[in-house]
């Protein structure tokens, strides 16, 4: 079986998995979310979905071959918006949460 990855970028995971679930509809935005600091986390060359799946899983993403994350705090550049690859694939989009002694809480990017 061949690895699968995940990409962990600020408070976002991308997970990679093997095909869609039935019925989603592309999203008419490329951003995935928006990180607790405000900030977008979008995507250029890639097609979002966005569905709430339960409290962490919140929609997929289809990576192109030249699939680029955007975000002004996390990546490479000296642009104002830095970037980072995503591999070609097929992604669960995921928010991160630490966990503590005491409870689970989101990460804070």
């Amino acid at each position: 079986m061949a690895k699968k990855i995940a990409i962990r970028h600020g408070d976002l995971c991308l997970v990679q998995i093997g095909s869609l679930p039935e019925g989603l509809k592309p999203a008419n935005t490329s951003v995935m979310m928006q990180g607790s600091g405000g900030n977008d986390h979008a995507v250029k060359d890639g097609t979002v979905y966005l569905k709430d799946v339960d409290q962490f899983v919140f929609g997929y993403l289809v990576a192109g071959v030249n699939c680029i994350l955007l975000h002004p705090d996390h990546g490479v550049g000296d642009a104002t918006i830095k970037t980072a690859p995503i591999p070609t694939g097929i992604y669960e989009l995921r928010r991160q949460f630490e966990h503590k002694h005491e409870t689970m809480t989101q990460v804070i990017d």
